[in-house]
């Protein structure tokens, strides 16, 4: 575990479950261009690129009599931490009502 905390350094993560974190993408994304900072969030091949993952869960982990069954339960999302000051900005402005008009994205740091 010691080796996946250093690893992390510098990181921020979030849990979510699955469609809170959607929601979460979708209005930090709509709440802001589709810059280099979108880029990170939404590319796995972008400089610093957000990591998400879908964490299934085996719902007999917490009753050991209960036969296996695996659900989609949780969103992770980790990103940057010089990334907190653009994103808490952006959800400003969603929680304000304020997105921007979906336009062409910068994908120059994914070299598309």
């Amino acid at each position: 575990m010691t080796e996946w905390v250093d690893s992390r350094r510098g990181w921020m993560l979030i849990d979510f479950p699955v469609d809170s974190g959607l929601a979460f993408l979708s209005a930090v994304a709509n709440a802001g261009p589709r810059d280099a900072f979108y880029a990170r969030m939404t590319h796995w091949a972008a400089p610093d690129a957000w990591d998400v993952n879908v964490k299934p869960t085996d719902w007999a982990m917490y009753e050991d009599t209960t036969p296996s069954q695996f659900r989609l339960h949780l969103l992770q999302v980790s990103f940057p931490a010089d990334d907190l000051p653009e994103l808490t900005r952006r959800l400003r402005e969603h929680a304000a009502g304020r997105s921007v008009p979906p336009a062409r994205a910068d994908w120059s740091t994914v070299g598309r």
